[in-house]
C-alpha cells in the first residue's frame, strides 16, 4: 500500500488516499508527501511538475493571504437604544442612592430638631 496526494487543476493539494502497491498513480496525484525537509507540513502546498516537488508559501505569506481582517460590527439601532437606556438606568440608580442619603440626613436633622424642641 502507498499513500498518494491529489491536487486540483491549479496544482493545489486537495486530498490524499491509500492505493495498492501495484496500482497506477492517477494523473492528478503524486506519492511525494507535501512536507518540508524536517517532515513539517507546508503552507498552501502547490505541486511543481518540473521539479517533482511541492512548493510552499512562507508562514508570513500564508498569514497575509488567509488572515481575515477583524471586522467590528456596528451596533444596531435597537442595541444603541438599549445601551443608552441602560446608561440612564445606572445614572438614576446612582442618583437614587444619593437622594436616599440626603433624605436620611434630613430625617436625622428633623429628629434632632424635634428632640431639641421638646
Amino acid at each position: 500500500m502507498k499513500q498518494v496526494y491529489f491536487y486540483d487543476e491549479n496544482k493545489k493539494v486537495i486530498s490524499y488516499d491509500v492505493i495498492g502497491d501495484t496500482a497506477e498513480i492517477p494523473a492528478n496525484a503524486t506519492t511525494v508527501e507535501p512536507v518540508d525537509s524536517n517532515g513539517v507540513g507546508l503552507y498552501d502546498p502547490t505541486w511543481n511538475e518540473s521539479t517533482h516537488s511541492w512548493d510552499s508559501l512562507t508562514e508570513e505569506e500564508w498569514k497575509k493571504k488567509y488572515t481575515v481582517p477583524e471586522i467590528k460590527p456596528e451596533p444596531t439601532q435597537d442595541q444603541q437604544m438599549l445601551a443608552t437606556l441602560t446608561k440612564q438606568v445606572m445614572q438614576l440608580q446612582v442618583a437614587n442612592v444619593q437622594q436616599q442619603k440626603v433624605n436620611a440626613s434630613l430625617t436625622k436633622q428633623l429628629m434632632d430638631l424635634a428632640k431639641g424642641g421638646n
